[in-house]
């Protein structure tokens, strides 16, 4: 969707009362938004109508889990090394940014993911991509893991915010196959937050930092 329609589609919704800029009257932030009482309500229509067309048609078994995961399942599903996204800090002021949107964005054109670090440092060289705020030139990129670490109990024992819901699908399944009496191929579903700590949030309610996602995997031999 182009960034104006975006642009207008969320201005409405402010207008509306549907959304809200989190913690505005204290500066705010791009990447939280609050859902106001036609937003909430909204919001709810939609996930039953997940529920009812996808979930009980297809006798799929909903769970609500955790949203904090200690960094063991992080480990064993490879987000610790491959949940990244490039970005390129600015030498001249500081200023961070992704790669491949600032390409995208100068050349109006999709740019393919799962490059490497150098191809990246190619197309902006290429492309003539400058620092959007001093006008440097930018190379040198690098991976950010997407994922908020935090500090659980006083010895700070490390875990993340979950970011997808779907972790809670595999880490539980030895429990939903026995308690639920099941047979595979069988579908569990979850919906809830997720948190991704991008790098620059855009698209309006698209991409943001913290997530609503409606999420099904489904189990076979």
């Amino acid at each position: 969707m182009p960034t104006d329609r975006i642009d207008a589609v969320v201005s409405l919704a402010k207008r509306r009362g549907f959304v809200f800029p989190s913690s505005e009257i204290y500066g705010g932030t791009r990447s939280a938004w609050d859902y106001g009482p036609l937003g909430v309500a909204m919001r709810g229509k939609v996930v039953e109508l997940w529920r009812r067309m996808l979930v009980k048609r297809d006798g799929m078994v909903e769970v609500d889990g955790a949203q904090i995961l200690p960094r063991a399942v992080f480990e064993a599903s490879g987000h610790l090394e491959g949940f990244t996204d490039p970005f390129v800090k600015c030498a001249k002021c500081g200023s961070v940014f992704r790669p491949d949107k600032l390409v995208e964005e100068k050349r109006k054109e999709q740019v393919p993911e799962k490059l490497t670090d150098a191809e990246y440092d190619q197309l902006m060289e290429k492309a003539g991509v400058r620092c959007p705020k001093c006008g440097a030139k930018l190379a040198g990129t690098q991976r950010f893991n997407l994922m908020f670490r935090v500090g659980v109990g006083a010895t700070q024992e490390e875990a993340y915010l979950r970011p997808e819901t779907c972790q809670t699908l595999f880490v539980d399944f030895p429990y939903l196959f026995k308690t639920q009496r099941v047979r595979l191929p069988v579908g569990f579903a979850q919906v809830g937050r997720s948190f991704r700590n991008e790098i620059a949030p855009r698209q309006g309610l698209l991409r943001l930092r913290e997530i609503y996602q409606a999420e099904v995997e489904v189990f076979f031999n």
